[in-house]
């Protein structure tokens, strides 16, 4: 037999992982649940206020956590399955890119609960642009952050570690912040990890987004995240290669 194109594998697979996340009810309702949560909780914060750098910073961190943990065990808990398939001419960009289309959607639906839920307690800015390109800004944040999570899963030896592995890589992304660090953050080290967090980006764009949207400013972010995806997912396929040898 022909082997299945990249096209077909990709349609396939995404199929078949939207079969799998609906079919855990328990786990798809956690996985949606939890951004109305979080943003009951930020807008409980700010409650009939206007939202401050502090608000778009939780945002951020909201964000990130959220997208690292859908798919931090996407990988590692379907090994078998993904090595066994392997050897029957699996595309390994097919299974990954099934992968991110599905999380995708996902991060997209939990973005807009977010804002909402946040939006009924708070004042958000009156703009409608203001609020699509927070939603944008969230996804793309929420995405890049899935490719974290893949990355996570590719290297994981169990489900349990990788769980345990978000938290310890959203730490960093957390306190190396000009939010939490203030002057501090203009010393060398801090300042290079700083850019290397996805919460800084996030954060920028978010701001810059509150103040009126600078094409510059949007760009740059959205460029370091779209760049920070890359790596992600290069990464995840290059530890699934090598395991392989």
């Amino acid at each position: 037999m022909a082997r299945p194109g990249f096209k077909e594998q990709l349609d396939t697979l995404t199929s078949r992982h939207i079969a799998i996340q609906f079919g855990a009810f328990g786990a798809i309702f956690l996985m949606f649940v939890q951004a109305p949560i979080i943003g009951y909780f930020i807008g409980l914060a700010w409650r009939n206020q206007e939202a401050a750098p502090q608000t778009y910073f939780i945002m951020s961190v909201a964000a990130v956590w959220m997208g690292c943990m859908n798919a931090c065990t996407a990988i590692v808990q379907e090994r078998q399955i993904y090595m066994r398939e392997r050897m029957f001419s699996l595309n390994l960009w097919a299974y990954l890119l099934s992968k991110m289309s599905v999380l995708s959607v996902m991060g997209a639906a939990q973005s807009v609960l977010l804002l909402a839920t946040q939006g009924q307690l708070m004042h958000l800015k009156d703009s409608m642009f203001a609020h699509v390109l927070f939603f944008v800004i969230l996804s793309a944040t929420n995405i890049t952050a899935c490719g974290l999570g893949l990355l996570i899963s590719a290297v994981a030896q169990t489900s349990h570690g990788a769980v345990v592995a978000v938290p310890i890589l959203l730490i960093p992304q957390a306190i190396f912040s000009e939010v939490l660090l203030q002057q501090n953050i203009k010393n060398q080290i801090p300042s290079l990890i700083e850019k290397l967090t996805l919460t800084k980006w996030c954060y920028e764009a978010l701001v810059n987004a509150h103040k009126g949207a600078e094409f510059l400013a949007q760009t740059k972010s959205f460029l370091a995240l779209s760049l920070a995806l890359a790596a992600f997912l290069t990464l995840a396929a290059g530890k699934l290669k090598l395991d392989e040898d």
